[in-house]
């Protein structure tokens, strides 16, 4: 039964755990593992969702109820935002919200917390919430509680782009983004990939601007989908393999990223180049480069060379790439906020200081880069942030102080005003894809 109390108690344990540390993955990971397809999605979507309207669930929680939420146990508080999520944003009907919800409290913790749970949740049914969150005088305090984003954030967003973009883009990012495959050319092609999935049954359709991207409609099972154990597609979002195509590969160069792992971005590369050349694949971490490993053999990749290293410290890989690289592909860490629809933990775990932090790193990777870029190379530095400091700032340091030149980027179909001399922007609200900035730069 998709609604029962047992599927509650594992979206509380979620809640648990990402109240504990700030992650979400790993604890969904382990608590679905043994659930049907079904099951798991009812608690991906119960856990995921509170967390992604934790703010106005908490408002809402103790503008109806007058309790306040940091004084409870840490069940109880959970069971009062997974009730209140059910309520204002699913249609489960309210006595399977409350009841199945205070069941699951009963069995984790006791009939006391139960019984509070119950009497209090009451006042949650037919509550005003939206009315509620009118009555907040300040603008932007509003939307914060609203759309459930730390106040900071919103302030910063309403800087750079201004009101008339700021509503779309925090309701794009609480949206649960389409599923996009980026079909193997290694393999397959898109003609034939569609045919396929015609074939057995499933609608799909092209993206509006990022060639090869597939989006498959309707609730679907990844591992049940046509051609998955043949490697015939790498799920990726649209705004990920654009930062492929924008460095513009071809067969037979030697091309280096920066940030490889888990591979999305190296595939495709990869494809680009038909399999022919070289590319030298970099990650600081050795476990997530098992994982490109994997990746490559499950798509077929002959021409890619994994290198766990920080070329921030190793003078060795410097010296031995020396100006080699024909194309190099930035894949810089970064605070991740233009990734919020697909990670809403995201929203709880940013700070000023990690944005500088990160930039910091970007730097020093540009840096680094104009190394080990041949005289006359393409560079490609990719962040999937809306924030300045690791996009706009970064390009006038890498002008400026760093000496390189900006190449033009043209995409067509995208609107002239996101495309700078040298810079791009995507939004999810704007280009259905997460939110992306891109430079290409060159030396010499």
């Amino acid at each position: 039964m998709l609604t029962g109390w047992k599927e509650r108690a594992l979206a509380l344990k979620v809640l648990l755990g990402f109240e504990r540390d700030g992650k979400l993955k790993e604890h969904l990971e382990r608590e679905l593992s043994s659930l049907l397809p079904r099951e798991r999605a009812f608690v991906r979507e119960l856990s995921s969702g509170t967390v992604r309207y934790l703010k106005l669930l908490d408002f809402c929680v103790e503008r109806a109820t007058g309790k306040s939420l940091r004084s409870q146990k840490a069940i109880v508080r959970n069971a009062l935002r997974l009730i209140a999520y059910q309520l204002l944003f699913t249609g489960v009907p309210p006595y399977a919200a409350v009841n199945e919800t205070v069941e699951a409290v009963k069995r984790l913790l006791n009939r006391k917390a139960a019984g509070f749970v119950n009497a209090v949740s009451k006042r949650l049914v037919g509550f005003d919430c939206r009315g509620e969150v009118e009555k907040v005088e300040d603008f932007l305090q509003r939307l914060s509680i609203l759309y459930s984003f730390p106040l900071w954030l919103v302030k910063r967003w309403d800087s750079f782009y201004g009101r008339e973009e700021l509503v779309p883009l925090l309701e794009a990012l609480n949206r649960v983004p389409p599923l996009y495959l980026r079909v193997n050319r290694l393999k397959s092609s898109p003609k034939e990939f569609t045919e396929l999935l015609t074939r057995k049954g499933y609608e799909w359709e092209l993206h509006q601007f990022v060639p090869d991207m597939v989006r498959v409609k309707g609730r679907v099972v990844i591992q049940e989908l046509p051609g998955y154990r043949e490697g015939l597609f790498y799920i990726q979002d649209p705004a990920s393999y654009l930062a492929a195509l924008l460095v513009e590969p071809r067969p037979g160069e030697l091309v280096l990223e920066l940030g490889a792992a888990p591979g999305g971005k190296t595939t495709a590369l990869a494809a680009l180049m038909e399999n022919r050349g070289k590319v030298v694949a970099v990650d600081v971490s050795k476990e997530r480069v098992e994982l490109l490993k994997r990746n490559l053999d499950w798509l077929g990749v002959k021409c890619v060379e994994p290198v766990v290293t920080d070329v921030l410290k190793d003078e060795a890989f410097i010296k031995k790439y020396y100006r080699s690289f024909d194309r190099i592909l930035i894949d810089a860490p970064c605070s991740a906020t233009g990734v919020i629809r697909r990670h809403p933990e995201g929203k709880w775990n940013k700070s000023l200081s990690l944005i500088k932090h990160n930039q910091e790193i970007q730097r020093g990777l540009l840096k680094a880069a104009k190394e080990l870029l041949k005289e006359g190379g393409a560079l490609l530095y990719s962040v999937c942030s809306l924030e300045r400091e690791e996009g706009e700032d970064n390009f006038s340091f890498a002008l400026e102080e760093l000496g390189y030149r900006e190449l033009p980027i043209e995409w067509p179909n995208l609107p002239k005003e996101q495309q700078g001399r040298g810079t791009l922007r995507v939004f999810p609200h704007k280009n259905d894809t997460d939110g992306f900035f891109y430079m290409k730069l060159t030396t010499g």
